[in-house]
């Protein structure tokens, strides 16, 4: 059994942002909002049993997007499928060319995205399933993209952290995050506060350091990994 690991492209709008719940019908992106809480305001039922099950014909590593009455969730056949949250019926599959591994689907605006393990970013028209655009990075993605008005981040194990146009999927930045490089996970609130997996600082005879950008790409400062 192939273990996760869940790591961090961490963003808040400042050190004292607040938890906040999700509603559980509106669980967009990877844990649910910005702030990365992966709390819902969902009240769990007394018993649990199943409602329905869903045979994505290879493992399904990330977690699911849910908005209004659609799942979206990738599989490891490289594909990204819309169920119905109330019976587990297909409304579409889009086929992505490559396994999707970590990388959870986000929602904005009625495009899905999600990366794969071919580096390709892509954006799907949450509606009928139809391909609107991908963007290619130089190695495989398993962080989860973050929608933030017009722009879509990304961070891929080529070590850079992609910020793309949600419209066109043109590269609006990219930043290098050098040793901090292999990003999983992604969340926003304003400023972006990057950090490495664990095994890269074991590795490694110094601390890897972290930074803090904003939107519009700028390192406001560094520090070192805790």
């Amino acid at each position: 059994m192939r273990v996760l690991k869940i790591i961090c492209l961490v963003l808040s709008l400042s050190w004292l942002v607040q938890a906040q719940d999700t509603p559980g019908n509106n669980w967009s992106q990877f844990r649910g909002n910005h702030q990365l809480t992966g709390v819902s305001q969902s009240n769990v039922p007394s018993s649990l049993k199943p409602l329905w099950t869903y045979e994505a014909g290879e493992s399904i590593e990330s977690s699911a997007a849910i908005v209004g009455s659609t799942v979206f969730v990738g599989s490891h056949k490289g594909e990204l499928v819309a169920l119905s949250l109330d019976n587990g019926s297909v409304y579409w599959k889009f086929s992505t060319g490559n396994p999707i591994g970590e990388s959870s689907p986000a929602y904005g605006n009625g495009v899905v995205y999600i990366g794969d393990l071919g580096g390709w970013i892509n954006a799907i028209n949450a509606s009928d399933g139809r391909k609107l655009w991908a963007f290619k990075t130089n190695n495989e993605i398993k962080s989860s993209p973050v929608v933030v008005g017009d722009r879509v981040l990304i961070g891929s194990y080529d070590e850079h952290l992609y910020c793309l146009s949600v419209r066109s999927g043109s590269l609006l930045w990219k930043f290098c995050a050098s040793a901090a490089a292999m990003i999983a996970g992604s969340g926003f609130a304003g400023a972006s506060f990057l950090r490495s997996k664990p095994e890269m600082s074991r590795s490694s005879s110094s601390k890897i350091p972290a930074g803090c950008l904003r939107i519009d790409g700028h390192l406001l400062g560094c520090g070192p990994e805790d």
